[in-house]
């Protein structure tokens, strides 16, 4: 059988690129002052790293939490896509409290680090219906929510979860936060009314109402929720 030629890794080895020409060259220097050229693909280049590359080691995501569409992790946080079922929430605006008031389905991106401290949320109301990638999403009518989804959140402290299952109770905390006209923009719905008057005409009305007579499309779906677009 004969013996692989730098079976030992210790010749050096030079790719050089040439863009023009869509190829690369390798160049190696063999003993006796030898050196050899051996031009290759980009794609065969690909294959050869990618089938070198073995990694048996794997990422649990432990038991997930009810609702949850999407998870995105590594060693040092977890990203949660949660889609909400519920469509009434206690909220407050200012000093005023609007207890079972009705809400749009939402969908809230948490970041979560490996403590259980979330560090980060974000929240998005998407269409009426079985959640896809393809779901429609719409601008939030409230405050409080950046152009990019994520949640400005002031002073308040964002919990700790001793179990990543227990993110079934954030939607509920992050709707109950105390809530002012940061970032509210009346052409974010279709009445153009004011924070304070979209809370009065909404609090006696039926979820469904938000699809026929409020919500503005933004042009989004989930998974470009999901992919942070």
């Amino acid at each position: 059988m004969t013996v692989a030629e730098n079976k030992d890794c210790s010749r050096d080895m030079v790719i050089r690129v040439s863009p023009g020409r869509n190829s690369l060259t390798v160049e190696e220097q063999k003993p006796g002052g030898i050196v050899a050229y051996k031009k290759i693909s980009p794609l065969d280049f690909y294959f050869a790293i990618n089938g070198s590359y073995l990694n048996d080691e794997m990422l649990s995501s432990g038991f997930l939490p009810d609702n949850c569409l999407h998870i995105s992790m590594d060693r040092k946080e977890k990203i949660f896509t949660i889609w909400n079922p519920e469509l009434r929430a206690d909220v407050m605006y200012q000093d005023i409290e609007y207890l079972n008031f009705p809400i749009p389905r939402l969908v809230f991106g948490i970041r979560m680090l490996d403590n259980g401290k979330v560090a980060e949320c974000s929240m998005g109301v998407v269409a009426d219906e079985k959640p896809t990638p393809e779901t429609p999403m719409f601008y939030y009518p409230f405050s409080n929510v950046h152009p990019n989804n994520k949640v400005c959140t002031g002073n308040n402290v964002l919990p700790r979860y001793k179990k990543q299952t227990q993110l079934r109770n954030f939607p509920r905390f992050l709707l109950g936060l105390p809530d002012n006209d940061d970032m509210y923009d009346s052409e974010k719905n279709k009445l153009h009314l004011s924070h304070g008057k979209l809370l009065e005409h909404l609090k006696d009305k039926e979820p469904a109402y938000y699809y026929s007579d409020i919500l503005v499309p933004n042009g989004k779906t989930l998974q470009d929720f999901i992919n942070r677009r």
